[in-house]
């Protein structure tokens, strides 16, 4: 079966299999449908179930004119192909279904996975800023437009409430845990520790959705549950938790850059084996992937210790100021001016503009 595609205007596909992805992809939609660019959502139903269900219940909440939702499975049955595919790294089974396919870079965590060569493949690649475009190496593919989630951010335009259930203390200063997932979460080794702050600290627990959703997380799932109270859904809005954060605290994650480009102070865990997870290609990350070059600026904890060092009034958050405001240029947004996601739609419009009218 040959694909066509409609003869009368573009359609912009985007690719999502979690419910995080549609944060990411939000302004460009919206800038594109400004522009009367027709846009899909398109959800990758051949994916965990778990994962399934979660995107169709958030995208359930989401009432955009003009956005259209479609099913992976459906789309790859059918004769359509898109003008455009955009999509957060590559799949190989979704090649077909589009002429030009665009990258967004999401986050800057693990280089290992961030810039293997499979970027190669795509047309184009959007990066938050110069550190990804250097890093990637691909010429004129690679095009800087700062971080389109953050223009949310810059403009408050973002729901502001917690959840009903969380609820944090006046007197008593906000730790957000963000922990990724897998080998290189610090959850089965700080969660218990960490419990053990509730009574002076108000602690908000966001897990990563892979720890949420994956089936080989549960054990991880379960230690989150027993020892941490306040966890948040994977659709809670991530600009209200930082807003309310008087610090972060993370592992290997690419939160990590979410709370330097929001200007919260963050601090890293870190335990007894984990730097060789970052040798001979054992886990995504090295010790030259950002957020592990990071730990050189921001306060690295071994023990409890060091922790409550760390969130003590004696400690002196001023003295790597001027290397953690580089890092939030240079790695994780270039502007920082609201305008990402415009800019991610100028280029977009740009390069299916000579596909209007045509047919394969």
């Amino acid at each position: 079966m040959s694909l066509t595609s409609n003869p009368e205007t573009r359609c912009i596909g985007f690719l999502m299999e979690t419910a995080f992805h549609y944060d990411v992809y939000a302004n460009i939609i919206s800038a594109l449908l400004d522009k009367g660019i027709p846009c899909d959502i398109i959800i990758n139903d051949v994916i965990e179930a778990e994962f399934v269900n979660n995107m169709v219940s958030f995208l359930g909440t989401i009432n955009v004119p003009g956005l259209r939702f479609m099913l992976l499975s459906a789309v790859l049955k059918s004769a359509k192909v898109y003008d455009c595919l955009v999509s957060p790294y590559y799949l190989s089974y979704v090649e077909k279904i589009a002429r030009k396919h665009v990258r967004t870079v999401y986050g800057l965590a693990k280089n290992e996975w961030n810039h293997a060569a499979w970027n190669a493949k795509y047309d184009l690649i959007l990066c938050y800023s110069h550190y990804t475009e250097k890093s990637l190496n691909l010429a004129d593919r690679v095009k800087v437009i700062g971080n389109p989630r953050f223009d949310d951010w810059h403009k408050k335009r973002y729901p502001q409430a917690l959840p009903s259930h969380i609820s944090p203390h006046p007197s008593k200063p906000t730790l957000l845990y963000a922990p990724t997932y897998g080998e290189l979460s610090s959850l089965p080794h700080w969660a218990e520790k960490l419990g053990r702050l509730s009574n002076e600290y108000t602690l908000i627990c966001k897990l990563h959705h892979g720890t949420l959703y994956k089936k080989e997380e549960r054990q991880s799932l379960k230690t989150a549950k027993r020892f941490l109270k306040n966890i948040v859904e994977d659709n809670t809005s991530v600009f209200a938790l930082l807003e309310r954060a008087d610090y972060v605290i993370s592992d290997n994650s690419g939160f990590i850059f979410d709370a330097i480009n929001a200007d919260k102070k963050v601090i890293l865990l870190r335990w007894e084996g984990m730097d060789e997870l970052l040798v001979g290609n054992k886990s995504f990350s090295n010790p030259e992937s950002p957020e592990q070059q990071v730990r050189k600026l921001l306060p690295d904890a071994r023990d409890m210790a060091d922790l409550r060092y760390f969130l003590s009034e004696d400690y002196p958050w001023d003295k790597n100021a001027a290397a953690v405001e580089y890092i939030k240029t240079e790695y994780c947004d270039a502007f920082n001016d609201g305008n990402a996601g415009l800019r991610a739609a100028e280029i977009i419009d740009e390069a299916t503009a000579g596909y209007r009218g045509e047919s394969s």
